[in-house]
């Protein structure tokens, strides 16, 4: 029998499924739980040693000593992707000789006969801002603008850790030059608060970058300023024509080169200058090379005079 009771009933449970058709639909959907990815770190560790010439830069009278420091960086590359960082431990007090570990994290591609790209210290170098100052373990010349590549082959990859073939030895990617300007070419050298060089073939480097399976060089003039006056500044330089002179041209210390110099005295004076680059210091790169008499001219109005002989 109908009546207000029966009414009442069925309007509560139509109440009570209206309420829980309005819980379904606002009910949130459980959210996918998506493992994070775990970075793993494989360990590679390569006996390396570095040329004779330029590094550490330690200047013991004419010998640029090649000394590794303690926890230098060096870049592991495979193509253009850079797997990880290795510190370097030197095997003794001025050694020439370290012990590179570290750890990649990233091995994608790496196999057996994979050949890898140790770069010192990064893919980006930068020969622009020097000082002049002389070279030692802890100056610019050695901490920002000496730079050295390597390449080693994968051995093995075996559970965490990749070996390689041989060791790494390190090839210096430009020369150490030490300039002495002297008016006229005699007398003694002028004291300079800074000077740019250039090269009459555009051959000096600015900046490169490594792409991976080459490099992309920006080239330029080099500008040296000095914090405090100097007679015999240093620079790093890269002339890109380094490795082009034939036997011949070595044997006959052909110029193949000539630097510009536009030289800032002690006394504010500009001073113009140049110098010719002869065969034999261009034979390969990671040279110390001194050039102490570069002839100048003081920039007012007077003929530029000879270039002085000098044996580099």
């Amino acid at each position: 029998m109908w009546n207000k009771y029966t009414a009442a009933f069925i309007g509560a449970l139509m109440l009570a499924g209206c309420q829980i058709v309005e819980e379904d639909v606002n009910k949130e959907e459980p959210k996918e739980v998506i493992p994070e990815e775990v970075t793993e770190g494989y360990t590679l560790t390569v006996e390396a040693s570095k040329g004779e010439d330029t590094k550490a830069l330690s200047l013991d009278e004419s010998t640029l000593n090649a000394y590794w420091v303690n926890g230098e960086q060096v870049a592991v590359y495979l193509n253009g992707t850079q797997l990880g960082m290795l510190t370097a431990t030197p095997t003794g007090e001025k050694s020439t000789k370290a012990t590179l570990d570290g750890t990649l994290t990233s091995v994608t591609g790496v196999a057996e006969n994979t050949v890898l790209t140790l770069l010192y210290p990064r893919a980006e170098w930068d020969y622009t801002g020097q000082d002049g100052e002389e070279p030692s373990a802890t100056g610019t010349l050695a901490t920002k603008y000496d730079y050295a590549v390597a390449p080693v082959t994968v051995a093995t990859v075996e559970g965490k850790t990749i070996t390689t073939t041989g060791n790494a030895s390190f090839v210096n990617q430009q020369s150490m030059y030490r300039f002495g300007f002297k008016v006229g070419g005699a007398g003694d050298k002028i004291a300079i608060k800074g000077f740019t060089v250039s090269s009459v073939n555009n051959a000096l480097v600015r900046t490169r970058t490594w792409s991976g399976s080459d490099w992309t060089d920006a080239p330029g003039s080099i500008t040296v300023t000095a914090a405090s006056t100097l007679t015999l500044p240093y620079a790093s330089l890269r002339n890109t024509l380094v490795g082009t002179p034939t036997a011949e041209q070595i044997a006959n210390k052909e110029i193949i080169d000539t630097y510009s110099f536009s030289v800032i005295g002690s006394d504010d004076a500009l001073y113009l200058g140049s110098k010719g680059i002869p065969a034999q210091v261009m034979d390969v790169q990671g040279k110390f090379i001194s050039a102490q008499s570069i002839s100048v001219t003081k920039a007012d109005g007077m003929a530029k005079s000879g270039i002085a002989t000098e044996v580099w």
